[in-house]
């Protein structure tokens, strides 16, 4: 069975925009923070279903063998249209607001996520010699490096981020929990070094499997407690999914450095006899 095959990343990934696409299509909105289409912008709520729609189709041909490498390119690409045409334009129109930097950077989570699905799909091969220190195994295990590199400077804006809005991340925390400012510099921290360790290429699958952990954890304590606090507010129900989906993005990467890789498997025919 495929669903057996794949890696736990690959699986939540394929899962929560499964659920988004569902939560989209049923508010006729988008993605929130992620996708932040102007309120005015024309044909808006037939967009966002067509955005929903997407998103739902191409998670669900994340699970099927057939269509897991079309798909994983669709959302590679979407997510880069998001970065691209939402963005860009509130980082070239006010470079110093670091929040447009984290929504690179989250995105660009989301990119990398998606194509190294992608890269598991097209060859097999080629992850296992970019999982090790081996030669070159061709174009694949080059953009399986290139993702590493860029989902390493995403985490930068995303650890900035904790300095940046220090108050406002530590309230993220739940009341229960003591430390919160505390708590929110390391994480913030521990996503820069993250970062920095995984570009250097200095113990870049300890850093993975280091950042993979520590955003499990953010998104157990910060996002199921607020939704355990307020059940009914579908924003928390969305920022779960969108945390979920970037802590399955880095154990896709952690993955990539183990050689688990998911790829499409293709039987060899037997010989025809004479």
């Amino acid at each position: 069975m495929y669903l057996r095959t794949i890696g736990v990343g690959h699986l939540l990934f394929a899962l929560c925009f499964l659920f988004i696409g569902a939560v989209s299509l049923g508010l006729h909105d988008f993605v929130l923070f992620q996708e932040p289409v102007p309120p005015a912008i024309p044909w808006r709520e037939p967009l966002a279903l067509v955005s929903g729609a997407l998103l739902l189709l191409a998670a669900l041909g994340l699970l099927l063998p057939a269509t897991t490498k079309g798909s994983a390119l669709t959302l590679t690409g979407f997510f880069g249209l998001w970065i691209v045409a939402l963005w860009l334009p509130k980082v070239l129109t006010h470079p110093g607001v670091e929040g447009n930097w984290l929504g690179v950077g989250e995105d660009l989570t989301l990119v990398v996520g998606a194509w190294l699905i992608y890269c598991g799909a097209s060859s097999a091969p080629a992850w296992a010699m970019a999982a090790g220190s081996r030669a070159d195994a061709g174009g694949s295990a080059a953009a399986v490096r290139i993702a590493r590199a860029l989902f390493g400077l995403a985490l930068v804006p995303i650890g900035l981020s904790h300095f940046f809005y220090l108050k406002d991340a530590a309230n993220f925390i739940p009341a229960w929990m003591p430390f919160h400012v505390p708590l929110t510099m390391l994480s913030g921290a521990g996503h820069l070094a993250a970062g920095v360790a995984i570009v250097s290429g200095i113990v870049p699958r300890w850093a993975a499997t280091t950042e993979a952990s520590m955003e499990t954890l953010i998104t157990l304590i910060v996002w199921v407690s607020a939704i355990a606090a307020k059940p009914t507010d579908h924003q928390n129900w969305v920022n779960l999914l969108i945390s979920s989906a970037e802590t399955a993005a880095a154990w896709i990467l952690a993955a990539s450095y183990a050689g688990k890789l998911t790829h499409a498997r293709v039987r060899p025919r037997a010989p025809v006899s004479g």
